[in-house]
């Protein structure tokens, strides 16, 4: 039977889990996230889609029982089951890290015991009550971990059984097989996928995904299908990466420009795409893959708004970023008041620079007058530390990182669709993009 508190003690359980809910719990969430994500395979933290649904588990999870104990202090917690915690053990079925999908309850419950504690020692100077305090929240943390976990085991089966079922299995173990580089015969492949891998057309792969808290996975199905018809192919080969991306690619005919794949997104103002570079054959198909895969963590590190992140435009900032706040630097000191001044001014400038000096093609470009671009042309390189003749490639690689970190901020008010225009690129790879979508054959 479960025991309740004193009076006393179940006052100061409400008073603390209140404290909580109505502060945030910013650093509480933060501490059970760093611990949880320790214990799991780096794909999580490293992939932006799956990360997010780990976080929203982990937050619904620790507030489910931070809001049981307002409502009714110090009483038995009943496992929770909500649907972030069921996105999550989908998405780690889906990629075959659910075997290690129990060990971070344990590190996160340490985590959450440590913090409650010091909240404790907050509350109450009164040695009774604190240690009795301290036992009911050690009795209810516990228990509501362990009843938490059987519950997620019990999911983690159903899960195991659906897909077994489904279709998608052969596919997702193909896919498996590929991006890790693994040894697979072709032509059952394709049959697998219904997917040409040996074609004249180069494979460009795609990251679809959303920012918001429920998306439709039809609805980012229907954005990779218009992004395949603006590449002039008939359809895309997709799968469901996780419940809030796609994975996706396309046999190109030709590559569409920013301005329409703003316009396929325009409708949906919480997805973004991340687009690799068209590659030939089996390999092409991995490492398009990949540098779509590194263009979506870079924008996801990076905590930038910018909705189309092609790789090869990226590439240069992923290398310039590795060390953030030495880049920070760089930006600072290369642009001068120039890094602080209106985006229409740096955009032009941003625009100028990849057009090779060119106020006629720049004009074009940002549908503006030459005169205009001449002039903000003008008016941005005063702001620069040094004249622009001697410091063109730094000033734009610094407009570039502050590009993609903005977002395109100030683009619309110089015409341009808001995504990098093409050209430009150094170095860089998109290694960490062979996560598997499942690895259900090595268990």
């Amino acid at each position: 039977m479960w025991q309740r508190p004193s009076p006393q003690v179940a006052e100061l359980f409400r008073a603390g889990s209140q404290r909580l809910l109505e502060s945030g719990g910013g650093e509480f969430f933060e501490r059970i996230d760093d611990a949880s994500l320790a214990q799991h395979s780096p794909e999580v933290s490293e992939d932006p889609a799956l990360l997010g649904t780990f976080r929203r588990a982990n937050r619904a999870l620790v507030t489910h029982w931070v809001a049981s104990n307002v409502r009714d202090p110090g009483a038995e917690v009943s496992p929770f089951t909500g649907p972030e915690l069921e996105a999550l053990v989908r998405d780690l079925v889906r990629r075959g890290l659910d075997l290690q999908a129990l060990e971070p309850f344990r590190s996160g419950q340490n985590a959450a015991w440590e913090a409650w504690m010091a909240l404790a020692f907050e509350l109450t100077d009164d040695i009774a009550d604190l240690h009795e305090l301290l036992e009911v929240s050690a009795r209810s943390i516990f228990a509501y971990v362990g009843a938490t976990m059987a519950e997620t085991v019990a999911m983690i089966a159903r899960e195991r059984e659906e897909l077994a079922l489904g279709t998608s299995a052969e596919r997702l173990e193909t896919l498996t097989l590929i991006l890790d580089g693994e040894p697979i015969d072709v032509a059952r492949a394709e049959r697998r996928l219904g997917y040409v891998l040996e074609q004249p057309n180069p494979h460009l792969a795609a990251i679809v995904w959303s920012d918001d808290l429920d998306p439709s996975e039809d609805t980012l199905r229907e954005i990779a299908n218009a992004l395949a018809d603006a590449c002039g192919s008939a359809r895309a080969l997709s799968i469901a990466a996780t419940t809030h991306s796609l994975w996706a690619w396309i046999p190109a005919q030709r590559e569409p420009d920013a301005a329409e794949i703003e316009a396929l997104l325009a409708d949906h103002p919480g997805v973004r795409v991340a687009l690799g570079s068209p590659e030939p054959g089996l390999v092409g198909f991995r490492r398009s893959h990949e540098e779509a895969y590194s263009a979506q963590r870079l924008v996801s590190r990076l905590d930038s708004p910018l909705r189309v992140a092609r790789y090869e435009e990226l590439r240069l900032v992923s290398l310039v970023n590795q060390d953030e706040a030495q880049a920070r630097t760089f930006v600072t000191e290369v642009l001068g008041e120039l890094a602080e001044a209106p985006g229409v001014l740096r955009e032009t400038l941003r625009s100028y620079l990849r057009l090779r000096s060119n106020a006629s093609q720049t004009a074009e470009a940002l549908f503006a007058h030459r005169n205009t671009i001449i002039a903000r042309v003008s008016k941005a390189s005063d702001m620069l530390p040094r004249p622009l003749e001697d410091s063109a490639l730094e000033v734009g690689v610094a407009l570039e990182v502050l590009h993609v970190k903005s977002g395109g901020a100030g683009a619309d008010s110089v015409g341009s669709p808001g995504t990098a225009s093409r050209g430009g690129g150094g170095g860089g790879g998109g290694g960490a993009a062979r996560a598997s979508l499942s690895r259900a054959r090595r268990r």
